[in-house]
């Protein structure tokens, strides 16, 4: 297989994050749509379950950064540079290449920051019937992200087998005029490409070396290597609504993050595997898909480059800048949120790194929850959610909302703090109201 790259130039905001199993799945998507499933099912799902990915793709990297590799996190660390390399994620190319070799940056090449910006949009609920909003607006918040002001592209890695070259091409291409991830409709996710596939050599290199760092969001096939450092996490991925099902989800899977290395070298150019699809849904879900002819798959591989394995320890060294790219010192105008207010006409012209608006106060009892299992009390719905780095708690307090309004099993929402009990925490739908207050005057004594 031999290595590209493609550069992603959004138009939009997205709510959607740029991992390459979503990616994968989104062109295997594109294939069906534009050329039949059959051609879906022999070009691409029969030879990923066999273990012949005809491309295998990297998450999108803001620019040209790399990921930094968790082989780093494995070296002596001296004390005070522990956060600093905790905060890092990302290498400059050259950096990267650099490490490939053997050479342990310092600190100063670790990039922290992330080079896109994420919010929180609020939106209004539309009634199906009505077609219009409730009376009291059903505000509900959504995540979105855009690049930060001065970085222009994303850049994706691929792995392409000759012979499909050409028709991966046009699979993109086709994507690019569809968009990317949720609420492509309502205009998020649209993006362009900028050129085509570019050959890329340098990534491929050192020769002798003896390890790997994988550049995607994947999950490791029984024949992978198991010794190597790793960041894992679970994703709660959702069948498309092209099956006549809706608001159906794929059970749990554990993901590496990006930067994943491993103790040994991966001669193919790739991890990982095809999850099929009844290792992904429920027993009557395989038969209702099973029975419209369709095959659904979890596409888990991952984008590997050789890597020596460093050895060492990380020191302190000078903060280096990031470039600019030739095409990016012409700035085009950079997506903002909808939201961003513009400076008056007479403002200095002063360049400035344009933020959305935080809300003036920030409720510290509204939390962000993963929704885990439903059940139902005497009559009254109730769950069991997590908040992130705390236990498993309960959220059955307050007013919840309408029927047709309950959240789905992965779904991540807003609520707020029951109680502050750090073992069994309890959520509530509502904002707590606060305790009343009564002022008592001493009456003054009867006079006779």
């Amino acid at each position: 297989m031999n290595l590209y790259r493609f550069r992603i130039i959004p138009e939009s905001p997205w709510r959607t994050p740029w991992q390459s199993d979503t990616l994968s799945g989104l062109l295997c998507w594109m294939c069906a749509r534009t050329h039949g499933k059959e051609v879906l099912r022999e070009r691409l799902i029969e030879p990923a379950l066999a273990g012949r990915p005809p491309f295998v793709l990297s998450d999108a990297f803001p620019r040209d950064r790399l990921p930094l590799p968790a082989a780093l996190r494995t070296l002596d660390v001296p004390a005070e540079l522990r956060k600093p390399l905790k905060r890092a994620q990302w290498l400059l190319a050259d950096t990267f290449r650099q490490l490939q070799a053997g050479i342990v940056p310092g600190t100063g090449a670790m990039l922290d920051d992330p080079g896109i910006i994420e919010y929180t949009q609020l939106r209004n609920t539309i009634s199906r019937s009505s077609h219009t909003t409730s009376n009291d607006g059903g505000l509900f918040p959504t995540e979105e992200a855009v690049l930060k002001k001065g970085i222009r592209y994303l850049t994706v890695y691929a792995r392409i087998v000759p012979e499909f070259v050409e028709f991966f091409e046009q699979l993109i291409e086709e994507l690019a005029q569809w968009g990317f991830g949720s609420d492509r409709t309502a205009g998020k996710g649209q993006f362009r490409l900028d050129k085509g596939l570019e050959p890329v050599t340098d990534l491929d290199q050192p020769a002798d070396a003896d390890g790997c760092v994988v550049l995607s969001t994947f999950q490791p096939g029984n024949s992978d290597p198991t010794e190597g450092a790793w960041e894992a996490f679970t994703k709660y991925g959702k069948l498309g609504p092209d099956f006549g099902l809706e608001n159906v989800f794929k059970k749990p899977i554990i993901v590496f993050r990006p930067g994943a290395s491993f103790r040994q070298c991966s001669p193919r150019g790739w991890l990982g595997h095809a999850i099929p699809m009844h290792d992904l849904f429920a027993r009557d879900i395989v038969n209702h898909l099973e029975g419209l002819g369709a095959h659904v798959i979890h596409w888990a591989f991952g984008l590997s480059v050789p890597l020596r394995w460093p050895k060492g320890e990380i020191r302190p060294s000078e903060l280096i800048v990031e470039p600019l790219a030739a095409d990016e010192k012409q700035e085009a105008p950079n997506i903002t949120p909808e939201f961003a207010s513009k400076p008056a006409p007479s403002a200095p012209t002063v360049p400035t790194i344009c933020h959305p608006p935080r809300p003036p106060t920030q409720d510290t009892d509204q939390v962000t929850v993963k929704v885990l299992e439903r059940r139902e009390i005497n009559g009254k719905v109730q769950y069991f959610v997590q908040e992130e780095g705390k236990p498993r708690g309960v959220l059955a307090y307050g007013v919840p909302p309408p029927p047709d309004r309950l959240p789905q099993v992965g779904e991540e929402i807003r609520v707020y703090r029951n109680n502050r009990d750090l073992h069994n925490p309890q959520y509530r739908w509502d904002k707590p109201r606060p305790p009343r207050t009564q002022s008592w005057h001493r009456q003054p004594p009867r006079r006779n």
